[in-house]
């Protein structure tokens, strides 16, 4: 968390440093040598942007500005487009909408029905490539986030009758453990680049590979905007007349990223910097104070016991007779490679329908639970009755769900807390930004003053500003409440961990092992 503010320090100085290169003249974006002669983009929103072969595009810009949506127009331009051609573009998608789709399509059906085997060397390549045989016989609505978004690209690139002309991939390093963002990125740089090789020794040709794939990405993170990958990264501004800009990797990748850094800088308003920490911790002790806490809690009573507990999906044992306890306030961040066991342990927590508990026992001291995660905003987007309602109704619902009255403040004290503004919050969740609606469900969450708040990767699709922001305002839910609330964060970025999380519990063997933290990796030396 330190390295974070550390690294928003020094983006402030770019963009006072480098204002004056964000003035250069707006370009539309163009291959280097395109000219009237050229041959047709793969795919146009024109007059600004194209994409043509042999291509890789990063989009880059603060939540709210758009990345998404643009991606969406692109893939709905392609489909356009097709009836007008000899032959269609086809679009191969790893996205939040694309995942809600899979869900729905084909929540009960297996991986390996899904993939259609390994029958051919195509199939075993992508398979063997992103780790997808440990949950072969698995439901894919079982799947965790990380797992959900390898059978998507693996999709993509098996896509019958032929495969995907074009990757239209948002934020897709999100929710995969440090061993697959490297083994992706390896994967996106040989498609983007071309190549043919053997993955496994089946004496077949994968012919998935055999050429070049153009792809848009979008990224939230700097470290995910990889000249490996990409030919030119793309800047969208926040605000709605402002024009994209591309700049070509290939000239100066240093040069380019410093530019982003101020780039960013400037359009964000430096949103994470706006309050200290005591005016956090102030919006933090208002939110808590409208109600008192049960007698039978404090930092100090037990709030979480497993004994010989087991979890199990599809004949997949995840975790065997786990016996762990943590006191209220003993927050813990729980850790471990993709289909580990994380989210399934979650799902036990919340009791959902289906959670896969198969032995042992659960005790929760409080029932007053709420999360953050993947699962639960795919059910909000789902539900036309949710993602219809302003963001501000639903934080007040939640609010006025203990019947203590006073939700429209604390909906309103909640909003400050997470940043989000009046105009962002009277619109309806469904037509937010994927940042935005996370920040919303955060929102959610805190006027809930729950006595579990269960935090699933909380900082996926949110920019550098904003997940700095939540750590800071996390981090002081564990401070000034810890005797109200008991936090547990999934999380792959152990350097997002809030100093006031003692522990973490790393899934092993399908056991939680635990381990303190040190004084310094909390912050306290």
């Amino acid at each position: 968390m330190q390295r974070s503010m550390l690294s928003l320090r020094r983006s402030a100085a770019l963009a006072r440093r480098l204002c004056s290169s964000l003035q250069r003249p707006r370009v539309p974006i163009r291959a280097p040598d395109a000219d009237a002669d050229a041959e047709p983009p793969l795919l146009a929103l024109p007059p600004q942007y194209a994409l043509r072969r042999n291509e890789a595009h990063c989009l880059v810009g603060v939540n709210g500005s758009g990345k998404s949506r643009l991606l969406r127009r692109l893939r709905d331009a392609a489909a356009a487009a097709g009836s007008s051609r000899a032959r269609a573009v086809r679009v191969g998608a790893l996205s939040l909408d694309a995942h809600r789709a899979l869900l729905a399509e084909h929540g009960d059906r297996v991986v390996a029905e899904l993939l259609g085997g390994v029958g051919s060397p195509a199939a075993r390549d992508v398979i063997v490539r992103l780790g997808l045989f440990p949950v072969w016989e698995s439901r894919v609505r079982v799947l965790s986030t990380g797992e959900m978004r390898k059978l998507l690209l693996a999709l993509a690139l098996l896509e019958r009758p032929r495969r995907a002309d074009v990757l239209l991939l948002d934020q897709p390093f999100d929710g995969l453990d440090a061993s697959a963002r490297k083994q992706l990125e390896w994967l996106l740089g040989q498609l983007t680049r071309g190549f043919t090789r053997l993955l496994v020794d089946t004496g077949g040709r994968n012919d998935a590979f055999a050429f070049r794939t153009p792809v848009v990405m979008v990224a939230n993170r700097l470290d995910h905007v990889l000249p490996e990958v990409a030919t030119h990264v793309v800047l969208v501004p926040k605000r709605d007349d402002g024009e994209i800009q591309v700049r070509s990797l290939a000239e100066d990748p240093g040069a380019v990223k410093l530019e982003l850094e101020a780039f960013l800088a400037a359009h964000s308003g430096g949103d994470a910097r706006a309050d200290g920490d005591a005016t956090v911790d102030a919006l933090v002790r208002r939110l808590y104070e409208a109600t008192s806490a049960p007698v039978d809690m404090g930092a100090d009573t037990v709030a979480i016991e497993m004994h010989g507990m087991s979890v199990a999906y599809d004949r997949r044992m995840l975790l065997q007779d786990v016996r762990f306890s943590r006191r209220r306030g003993e927050h813990w961040a729980l850790l471990g490679p993709n289909g580990s066991g994380k989210s399934s342990l979650l799902r036990v927590l919340m009791q959902t329908e289906g959670h896969g508990q198969v032995g042992g026992r659960l005790r929760l001291r409080g029932d007053r639970i709420a999360v953050v995660s993947t699962d639960q905003h795919v059910d909000m987007l789902d539900s036309v009755e949710v993602a219809t309602q302003t963001a501000m109704q639903l934080i007040q619902a939640a609010a006025d769900d203990d019947g203590g009255g006073g939700g429209a403040s604390l909906a309103e004290t909640a909003l400050q807390l997470v940043r989000v503004a009046r105009e962002t919050a009277s619109r309806p969740f469904g037509e937010l930004s994927q940042g935005e609606q996370k920040l919303v469900q955060i929102a959610i969450a805190l006027a809930q003053r729950p006595a579990f708040l269960l935090l699933d990767e909380i900082t996926h699709g949110l920019d550098a500003w904003n997940r700095a922001r939540v750590l800071r305002v996390i981090d002081a839910v564990g401070r000034v409440a810890s005797d109200r609330t008991h936090m547990v964060l999934i999380t792959h970025h152990e350097d997002e961990i809030p100093p006031s999380f003692q522990s973490i519990v790393e899934i092993r063997d399908q056991r939680l092992v635990c381990r303190p933290r040190a004084p310094r990796e909390r912050g306290l030396q």
